[in-house]
């Protein structure tokens, strides 16, 4: 495992979005591009990886990514300290109440992402799931979305946030949208000629409906920026 701040903690959300869209090769391609590793910690791998080798219609894309870890492409890496996971996962899920009963935001994946870039003292993590993002980046409007998701008044335990907020603070969140984004920045879709554009506005389309958090709007800007470049 080659660490530096280039490196990215990688989540299954994000994963599965790349290899179900067919754009596992982004990671080789960005592997050469950048000093850094993609790493996951064990839940990831059980979740993308080995979980699905076991199902026919997730197999393919479980297979993509068991290639690229025995090529090098993606670490493993497993925890050190237990203890910090299971301190993580009680804070996220200690956080907010519906009728004085927690809600439970994120599962082990998540969680092991989280204390492993902790851990490696890495900031960049690779995540299409919104919750988890929102829950680092901006507690406050999680809450908001919840109530109206529930319909019910949330509350939030201070103590627990702020501790959660320390762990994570300095955490940076890209989706697979903005990593291919960055594959295309640096001529990943070049053999497409004077087809390039077209080819990453599809491919970013491709992305939202394979799982990645990005909106219609969001497509549209970065669209108008290319062009104009």
């Amino acid at each position: 495992m080659q660490k530096s701040g280039q490196s990215m903690v990688c989540d299954s959300s994000a994963l599965i979005s790349l290899t179900d869209s067919c754009f596992v090769h982004t990671l080789y391609f960005l592997k050469n591009k950048f000093k850094g590793s993609f790493i996951i910690p064990p839940s990831v791998e059980y979740e993308c990886v080995t979980h699905p080798m076991s199902m026919k219609m997730h197999a393919l894309h479980a297979l993509r990514l068991k290639r690229a870890i025995n090529d090098g492409i993606i670490d493993v890496v497993k925890l050190p300290e237990e203890k910090e996971v299971r301190e993580i996962k009680w804070l996220a899920n200690n956080l907010f109440y519906a009728g004085g009963t927690p809600l439970k935001l994120i599962q082990e994946g998540e969680t092991e992402m989280l204390a492993l870039a902790h851990e490696l003292g890495i900031q960049n993590l690779l995540v299409d799931e919104r919750t988890v993002r929102m829950l680092v980046e901006d507690p406050e409007s999680l809450r908001i979305h919840l109530e109206e998701e529930f319909h019910r008044p949330i509350t939030t335990n201070d103590e627990n946030l702020s501790a959660f907020s320390r762990m994570t603070r300095g955490f940076r969140f890209f989706r697979s949208s903005e990593l291919l984004l960055l594959a295309y920045e640096k001529g990943f879709f070049s053999d497409y000629g004077s087809l390039h554009k077209e080819a990453i506005e599809a491919s970013l389309y491709k992305l939202k409906y394979a799982g990645c958090a990005i909106g219609f709007g969001e497509i549209a800007e970065y669209m108008n920026k290319i062009l104009r470049d």
